[in-house]
């Protein structure tokens, strides 16, 4: 069975595709990307020109997210997919930012022996100008102990 790269690597190409010159959006989409060794992080925050449109667009990106994760395993995985209707985004005991809404998948693909957490969030920060966004985070780990005997 022949391994493949990373899932991150896909779903953010994706996602850069499927909304590049969107003109819901008030800028592109940017990833950031982390790599060590076997595990990437990428993220990004996407901004719209009307708020109101961000709860059909965690709903239309989750939808990107999933065909890309299917195509991905391509029958050799496990998808677990949550439905987020409210939470809270706490940093060093303080809690910063509410979730209003989001989508959590939790991927893990026998091909490439990998385990995926991708989160896309419609985010609300609490202080300050209480801006809102999506947040497109996904921390991935290739050749995961989890596949071992």
């Amino acid at each position: 069975m022949k391994k493949h790269g990373f899932l991150s690597s896909e779903i953010s190409a994706g996602i850069e595709d499927v909304l590049g010159g969107d003109p819901r959006l008030s800028e592109g989409v940017k990833f950031r990307r982390k790599e060590k060794g076997n595990s990437v992080i990428v993220t990004s925050n996407i901004y719209l020109n009307e708020k109101t449109l961000l709860s059909e667009l965690v709903s239309y990106i989750s939808g990107i997210v999933q065909k890309i994760i299917e195509k991905h395993l391509a029958l050799d995985g496990e998808i677990i997919k949550l439905n987020i209707d409210k939470g809270t985004v706490s940093d060093r005991g303080e809690i910063w930012f509410e979730v209003v809404s989001g989508v959590i998948f939790e991927v893990y693909c026998f091909t490439c022996r990998s385990i995926s957490f991708v989160r896309i969030l419609h985010e609300r920060q609490l202080y300050g100008e209480k801006n809102e966004w999506i947040s497109l985070d996904m921390d991935e780990c290739l050749d995961s102990q989890w596949f071992e005997d």
